[in-house]
């Protein structure tokens, strides 16, 4: 059961990034060095959902932990060589605090 702070948190949550969040939800919050808020959203056993001010806060689904942007073969080689050891998630390029926060996230969620 969410205490009351939780659901307060949750709403907040909701309101700024126009994202649907329910108490049985896990949410982390994240905010980068840049100002640029993150939210983490995992329903119980369905995908992650992360939402990122950066990216107007469309939904993105994530179906792993980050991985090296150069080590995506589905990236063009000349992408994968610019993006070398730069953590990206899907079509998200994070930095590597970003990267860390989302790791924790999906582990605790697992």
């Amino acid at each position: 059961m969410v205490d009351e702070l939780g659901r307060e948190l949750r709403s907040l949550l909701a309101k700024m990034s126009g994202y649907s969040i329910e108490d049985s939800d896990y949410v982390s919050y994240f905010v980068n060095e840049y100002g640029e808020r993150l939210v983490f959203v995992r329903r119980p056993k369905k995908t992650a959902v992360l939402l990122h001010s950066d990216l107007g806060w469309e939904p993105k689904e994530i179906a792993g932990p980050p991985a090296s942007g150069g080590a995506n073969k589905e990236l063009p080689p000349e992408v994968r060589r610019f993006l070398n050891d730069v953590p990206v998630v899907g079509d998200i390029i994070l930095n590597h605090p970003e990267a860390l926060w989302l790791k924790a996230c999906l582990a605790a969620t697992d």
